[in-house]
C-alpha cells in the first residue's frame, strides 16, 4: 500500500527514512499513552499486569532500537546488499535532520534495550538466579522495594516514578526514565515532521 502513494526513484531514502522514524515515534507514543493513562486493562488479553506493563515496554524499547539504527547504524558489514552503507546513509540522516544523540540521550540509550534483546545472555551470565520481569509501586513493601533495587534484576518497571530499570553487559544498573523519554520523542518528532524532505515524495 505504501508505494501507491510514494514517488520511488531510488534517490529518496532520506524521505523514506524520516516516515519510518516518525512511525517508531508514533508506536513508542501510543505505548507510553497507555503505560501512563490505564486505569484498568482486560485480564483475558494480557492475564496480569507485568505482561501489560512489559508488553508496552517492549515496544518502546524496539521502536527506539529502530531509531537508533535509523539515525546511527554504523555497520558496514551488509552481507547481502553490497551496496548499501548504513553509516553513510544514517550520516546523512543526521545532518538532514539535525538530530544528535546528546539531545535524545534516552532514545538513542542502546545499552537500555540490550538486556531486552539479550536476555538469554543476561540469564547465562547471572547462572540462571536473578529476578525479572518485576512492578514496584507505592503499594510495595520497603524490604521488597529495597531487596529488588539493591540486587542484580534483569527488568524492574517502578510505576511511582515511571522509570524503568534494567542492566547492561557489565552489570551497571540503568535507569530509563519513560517521562524524559516522552519529552524527547515529542520533540523528535516535530524536528522530523517540520523538515520538507518529509513531505517531499508524497503524491496528491
Amino acid at each position: 500500500m505504501l508505494n501507491k502513494y510514494i514517488k520511488i526513484d531510488g534517490t529518496n531514502k532520506e524521505f523514506i527514512f524520516a516516515n519510518m522514524a516518525l512511525k517508531n515515534i508514533d508506536f513508542a507514543l501510543v505505548s507510553l499513552d497507555y503505560i501512563f493513562n490505564h486505569s484498568d486493562f482486560d485480564w483475558g488479553i494480557y492475564h496480569d499486569e507485568h505482561t501489560f506493563y512489559f508488553f508496552y515496554i517492549q515496544s518502546i524499547l524496539n521502536a527506539c532500537g529502530n531509531l537508533y539504527d535509523i539515525f546511527y547504524n554504523l555497520n558496514r558489514n551488509v552481507r547481502f546488499w553490497p551496496h548499501a552503507d548504513p553509516g553513510i546513509r544514517s550520516l546523512q540522516m543526521r545532518q538532514t535532520f539535525g538530530v544528535d544523540k546528546r539531545r535524545f540521550p534516552t532514545i538513542f540509550n542502546k545499552e537500555a534495550r540490550n538486556t531486552n534483546t539479550h536476555f538469554d545472555e543476561r540469564y547465562d551470565a547471572a547462572g540462571y538466579v536473578v529476578g525479572d520481569y518485576n512492578l514496584l509501586d507505592e503499594n510495595t513493601d520497603s524490604f521488597i522495594r529495597d531487596a529488588i533495587n539493591d540486587n542484580y534484576h534483569l527488568r524492574t518497571y517502578d510505576k511511582q516514578n515511571f522509570v524503568y530499570y534494567t542492566f547492561n553487559g557489565r552489570g551497571t544498573r540503568i535507569s530509563f526514565d519513560l517521562q524524559t523519554l516522552r519529552k524527547e520523542l515529542n520533540d523528535l518528532r516535530t524536528l522530523i515532521a517540520d523538515n520538507p524532505v518529509t513531505s517531499s515524495c508524497w503524491n496528491g
